[in-house]
């Protein structure tokens, strides 16, 4: 009984580190998601997103973007973006607090109220 549970847990742990899913894609409506601080490393970084709709900047959005580690254990950094102007928003208090490979979750919230997601895999060094 004790091994199945852990074989269960260890299965649930490898899933939940898998990168998202690309199938939220809508060509209407593009995230484009960058570093600005290259290359990447422990501490403090801004994560720019700047969503679209039918071409042209969207103002008002709520953005917020998570990172996760690419192995299981690790707590995801969360962090809101907010609006900086011309439809760009930027996070102020995301923190890789340790080196590796991680993936950014970015989640978008039109003004309309339609919810669009992309990702950025990072590879974070060390101070």
């Amino acid at each position: 009984m004790m091994r199945a549970l852990l074989v269960v847990a260890l299965a649930l742990a490898l899933v939940a580190c898998d990168p998202p899913a690309e199938g939220d894609a809508d060509p209407r409506r593009p995230i484009s998601v960058a570093l600005l601080e290259r290359p990447a490393r422990v501490g403090p970084a801004v994560v720019e997103v700047r969503p679209q709709l039918d071409g042209a900047a969207v103002a008002g959005a709520t953005v917020q973007v998570v990172g996760d580690m690419t192995h299981a254990g690790m707590v995801p950094v969360v962090a809101d973006a907010t609006d900086v102007g011309g439809g760009t928003y930027r996070t102020n208090d995301f923190l890789f607090d340790m080196a590796g490979d991680w993936v950014l979750s970015v989640d978008v919230t039109y003004p309309d109220g339609t919810t669009r997601s992309a990702s950025l895999a990072v590879s974070v060094e060390g101070r």
